[in-house]
């Protein structure tokens, strides 16, 4: 590693970039795990939502970022991003004041909206704070920033699932709702980030003269046809299929508490130790790939958690072994995330590489929605909301994402390449 590529690691602005993202990642996983815990068996608002409550509330969280990530991505690369981060701090803040007064009136409705709210603000985040990366390190540390970058966000998300527990808990021993304690830490959080962020450094948009289009379903149709042909669909798939399993995972997490006759703080444990092993894994992978990508750990790592579900539904009988293999399940999350993450950077070329991140987090996005409304339909049948159940068809469903991904490897191998940095462009139009 040279000076200049260890100088940008640690230079102001990735430093900044870290914390801003991290800030973000903690305050929507409080306020997810917060509703998500208050909407099951024993929470403020049990069976408000119905049986399927948890799919519902992940309905409404991932719903604006199917709407709007295509015209985020646009807005992102026609203008500077460090622009669009630091006016979604502004919007966050304002979000934030609103979930306090829907936890002080004990309102879901309006918590629901607040939700609904934060994620439409976090649309226009991510492809800015995603597609901004490889502007400040380059492309040799891309691997090594997505790295860091997993651990700090998953550090954030673990730290947010557990004090949305612990607050929750605090607020039913001294009298009070725990959500108030939990959106007064949010306006704090929102504030460092705000502040944080105005440290990003001062770049030119990718591409100002990309005309501004509201149509996001044209944008997603002519991106997805300039991604086609490239490795980078197929690249964009594999990361949604990772969510989408990641996005059932926290839809089965909350109903142990009822299996387990557990508390709001050691449920929201079990969703926090998944983000915990995602942390340690992307870093072991994301240093371990040096200044390459490494396309080959996305398979071993979509086998490790088909692995960990598969026990999970067979032997997964007590909260000590749940715990370890979510732990696991995390790990190898993080391998089958950070090369992926990093193709997506890497392939585009910067006037379009918000776009495609953008595209790629909008089927992230739809294929979580689709999980989520199966979910909450499919836990008011015969298959019930019952985690061993759910793990089992987990494990079905990694089954076939390996074998894809093993017949993928040579097109993935070729995005990954040294030599296809920034090569990708919009040919469509």
């Amino acid at each position: 590693m040279t000076d200049h590529q260890t100088a940008s690691l640690k230079s102001r602005g990735f430093i900044a970039l870290l914390v801003t993202m991290a800030c973000g990642a903690f305050n929507d996983n409080i306020y997810r795990g917060m509703l998500l815990v208050a909407v099951v068996a024993g929470g403020a608002w049990a069976g408000e939502l119905g049986d399927g409550g948890t799919g519902w509330i992940t309905t409404m969280l991932y719903a604006p970022f199917v709407i709007l990530l295509g015209v985020a991505g646009v807005v992102a690369d026609r203008s500077p991003k460090r622009q669009i981060i630091i006016i979604t701090r502004f919007f966050e803040i304002g979000l934030v004041a609103g979930v306090i007064i829907a936890m002080l009136l004990g309102n879901l409705s309006l918590a629901c909206l607040m939700l609904i709210g934060l994620a439409a603000q976090s649309a226009f985040f991510s492809p800015a704070k995603y597609g901004i990366v490889p502007e400040i390190v380059g492309d040799s540390m891309l691997s090594r920033a997505n790295g860091l970058l997993s651990l700090m966000s998953n550090t954030s998300i673990v730290a947010g699932m557990a004090v949305a527990g612990l607050l929750l808990d605090l607020g039913e021993n001294i009298g009070i709702f725990g959500g108030v304690l939990i959106g007064i830490v949010m306006a704090i959080i929102a504030v460092i980030s705000l502040l944080m962020s105005l440290n990003l450094p001062k770049l030119p948009a990718g591409n100002a003269e990309l005309p501004m289009s509201l149509n996001f379903v044209r944008t997603y149709w002519r991106t997805l046809r300039a991604m086609k042909g490239t490795g980078l669909l197929a690249t964009a798939v594999a990361w949604c299929l990772f969510y989408a399993v990641a996005s059932l995972l926290l839809l089965i997490i909350p109903n142990y508490r009822e299996m387990f006759d557990l508390s709001a703080g050691e449920t929201s444990y079990l969703m926090g130790i998944v983000g915990v092993g995602i942390a340690i894994g992307g870093f072991v992978a994301g240093f371990g790939s040096g200044h390459r990508i490494r396309a080959g750990l996305a398979p071993l790592g979509a086998g490790g958690i088909g692995v960990c579900a598969l026990l999970m539904g067979l032997i997964g009988t007590s909260y000590g072994t749940v715990m370890l293999l979510l732990g696991l399940t995390g790990f190898f999350g993080g391998f089958f995330v950070v090369p992926i993450l990093a193709m997506l950077q890497h392939a585009p070329e910067p006037g379009f590489r918000a776009r495609c991140v953008g595209t790629a987090n909008f089927l992230t996005f739809l294929a979580m929605t689709v999980t989520a409304v199966a979910y909450g339909l499919l836990a008011e049948t015969s298959i019930g909301s019952a985690p061993p159940q759910w793990f089992l068809i987990t494990a079905s469903v990694m089954l076939l994402v390996v074998v894809w991904l093993i017949l993928l490897m040579p097109v993935l191998r070729a995005v990954a390449a040294s030599d296809n940095f920034g090569r990708v462009t919009d040919r469509i139009g």
